[in-house]
């Protein structure tokens, strides 16, 4: 009897030293680096908010086997409504927590976490194959919930009251924590501002000259670059036109009291100086619309007109727009010798 008491309590012993000296290993440890972002912080009264979450904490532990489960716990008053595992994006890694991207499910299958909420616990469970899905101690974990996750279309509703609430993570892989989220009357201020109507015009030069017109090759000046700028909503137009003598349009020797009319020397509208003398502009533009009789090249001109006329014209706001005016012109053996000179006015309107 005395030998049976004693190696009851040498068991005793032993059973007592070992707990002493090696301790079970406890799987639980807090979460660290918890936070959710969300998309919007209103409250739903008197319109439904509706708002994705970023939860993200860092595990101790791990959850690396079959059964594991991660549970968040919403705050009592958030809709979940139809969110599902479409709705869902886990990942984890020990850089950024994107590293690794789980398959979801419904439920847990041999290569897919199940992920679906039962009232406001959303229960994320490891595959039932545990060589699959494992979260390694120390790894970040972020898990998305509504249009940030890839195909999400269902979000979660805002809690109808402003105030502070708190999301609880838990579960059978042992961490815990405890995240504040906020819930505002209003999560948004608008701005405004006003833009004057602007245009912005300029000629690169307020003279050009021809030097000696000729009689059998058509002759050109220097062209005139028109720089404009607008914020028109529906853009610009340059009209141009000529004194000429002030009763026909071209270049006028006083002297001699004679005219090179433009477009030719019977003021037709457009002339091809290769075939007749007379004197007229081109219009180049990458950017505005030359119009007519002005949209023209090689020896072809369009005519002056002492009436302002459309040069060019652009339907919408302009920054920077340039038009280019060639003048050209060409003389018969009997025009009078002399100097001869016209004044151009170009005006940019615009088209507020």
């Amino acid at each position: 009897m005395k030998n049976s008491l004693a190696k009851i309590l040498r068991i005793f012993l032993i059973i007592t030293l070992t707990a002493l000296f090696y301790p079970q290993v406890v799987k639980a440890a807090a979460l660290t680096a918890l936070s959710d972002t969300m998309s919007r912080l209103a409250d739903s009264t008197p319109t439904a908010v509706y708002s994705d979450h970023t939860i993200r904490f860092t595990t101790s532990t791990g959850a690396g086997d079959v059964g594991d489960t991660i549970e968040i716990t919403m705050p009592t008053g958030f809709a979940i409504g139809t969110v599902d595992y479409t709705d869902m994006d886990l990942s984890h890694g020990a850089s950024t927590g994107y590293e690794t991207e789980e398959t979801l499910a419904a439920t847990a299958d041999a290569t897919s976490w199940g992920a679906s909420f039962t009232g406001q616990v959303l229960s994320l469970e490891h595959p039932t194959n545990g060589a699959n899905g494992d979260i390694t101690g120390g790894d970040k974990v972020i898990v998305e919930i509504g249009l940030n996750a890839s195909g999400g279309n269902v979000q979660i509703q805002n809690h109808a009251t402003a105030a502070t609430y708190t999301i609880s993570i838990g579960g059978d892989f042992g961490d815990s924590g405890k995240i504040a989220i906020v819930i505002l009357a209003n999560d948004q201020f608008t701005v405004t501002g006003t833009v004057d109507p602007t245009i912005t015009f300029s000629l690169d030069n307020t003279s050009t000259n021809f030097s000696t017109i000729g009689t059998s090759v058509v002759t050109s000046t220097p062209n005139i670059v028109l720089t404009v700028s607008t914020n028109a909503g529906t853009g610009y137009t340059i009209t141009i036109r000529d004194a000429g003598n002030t009763t026909n349009p071209g270049l006028y020797n006083s002297d001699a009291a004679f005219m090179i009319g433009s477009a030719d020397y019977s003021y037709a509208n457009s002339a091809d100086l290769g075939s007749v003398a007379g004197y007229g502009i081109q219009c180049s533009s990458a950017s505005a619309a030359c119009q007519s009789p002005y949209n023209v090249s090689g020896n072809n001109v369009g005519g002056y007109e002492l009436t302002a006329t459309n040069f060019a014209t652009y339907g919408g706001a302009a920054d920077g727009h340039t038009i280019t005016v060639t003048s050209k012109a060409k003389v018969t053996g009997s025009t009078p010798a002399g100097t001869y000179n016209d004044t151009v006015t170009v005006i940019a309107t615009g088209n507020f």
